[in-house]
């Protein structure tokens, strides 16, 4: 793999082979015969012209972008020697060394294939817009009239713009989209909801992650005969925890609806104890509400084992979801060192401020059901 930028090599190597070069070569050749009475192509990055006086060009069957370009959606320096004639290309911790005519480029101790020989054009450094995909995770093809080159930046790149291609799109509508303001590196920082070709910009923040993108829902979760947008964001994940954080969004005015989130709602209509009996570890878990309940769990020849807090722990784990129309939450319950025993399920309802907890019931994970004591009440 070509390892122009590096952030981490696995998360590198994910960008890389999350998607392939789409320039067809057999449209290049064609275009390129036609080249001379055209205007010059485009050069387009995340929807937006950049760099209007180094455009694109063909040499032979291959499309050439400036190397600039990556400096618009990715945090490098680059560096020219006049007088080796090199162009050095760093991200703070590689640093790689290219020359024109060069197919290849140099690393420390090794090198790695550009596609094509780099081209030194009018005193501008070129390199094969083929490579950019391996090079840093961007995507890039010709547009559908063949004027321009797009690069949509990859799941590692970072750029000043705002994107134009959606994060998420409602299942439930496909006219409602969310789109980000800023992405900065390893952040989300601001977030654009769009409904029926109409947005608003929230100023929510997020980490971008790959295996954990946003979501977004249209619904009538509070049944006011209205759709509400529903943003569900990542907070991260890390052993034993995965937070997400809930957005409720009335698209007429743009306002938000006030939410508890399940960890706080669920704290304040669950209460238990933990307690050590004839060697074993007794947890009582009760639940508040419409519907109370209590579940008694007795984990045989635990009472030895380490260190239990008076009370189990809510929250270490938490997933927002839209079902039925229904706003639904799953937090977990844990004791210990994050020993997750079961899950919490809420369900929201329309509240005097806003949405609150319709219901709340407690499920043990499958190998701890056998160490439920009786039935649940």
């Amino acid at each position: 793999m070509n390892k122009i930028i590096v952030i981490g090599a696995s998360t590198l190597f994910l960008a890389g082979c999350g998607a392939s070069a789409s320039i067809d070569m057999d449209t290049l050749m064609a275009i390129n015969q036609t080249q001379t009475t055209e205007a010059p192509l485009k050069l387009i990055v995340d929807g937006e012209a950049v760099l209007p006086s180094l455009p694109p060009f063909f040499s032979g069957d291959k499309v050439y972008v400036p190397a600039k370009v990556l400096k618009e959606y990715y945090s490098s320096e680059q560096k020219w020697d006049n007088t080796s004639k090199t162009l050095t290309i760093s991200d703070g911790s590689s640093r790689y060394v290219l020359k024109p005519d060069n197919e290849y480029m140099q690393g420390d101790g090794y090198q790695n294939a550009l596609g094509g020989p780099a081209i030194l054009r009018n005193g501008n450094f070129y390199i094969p817009a083929d490579s950019l995909n391996s090079l840093s995770g961007a995507d890039v093809k010709l547009n559908a009239s063949q004027t321009a080159v797009m690069i949509t930046s990859g799941s590692v790149s970072t750029t000043v713009r705002k994107p134009n291609q959606a994060l998420a799109i409602a299942e439930e509508n496909d006219k409602v989209k969310l789109y980000t303001v800023l992405k900065d590196g390893d952040t989300y920082r601001g977030f654009i909801v769009e409904v029926n070709g109409t947005k608003h910009t929230f100023n929510w923040k997020s980490p971008r992650l790959l295996n954990d993108p946003p979501q977004i829902h249209y619904a009538d979760i509070d049944k006011d005969g209205q759709e509400e947008v529903i943003v569900i964001l990542p907070l991260g994940t890390g052993t034993g925890m995965s937070m997400q954080e809930i957005h409720v969004v009335k698209p007429n005015s743009w306002k938000e609806v006030t939410i508890p989130s399940a960890e706080k709602a669920a704290t304040a209509l669950v209460s238990s104890t933990i307690s050590k009996e004839k060697g074993d570890l007794l947890i009582k878990i009760q639940m508040k509400g419409p519907t109370p309940s209590m579940v008694t769990l007795r984990l045989p020849d635990r009472a030895k084992d380490g260190n239990f807090d008076e009370q189990a722990g809510i929250g270490a784990v938490t997933y927002y979801m839209v079902e039925a129309g229904k706003l639904k939450a799953e937090t977990n319950v844990y004791i210990g060192f994050l020993e997750s025993i079961g899950t919490l399920t809420l369900v929201y309802k329309t509240g005097n401020d806003g949405m609150e907890p319709e219901s709340i019931h407690f499920d043990p994970h499958e190998e701890y059901a056998s160490y439920i004591e009786g039935k649940q009440l």
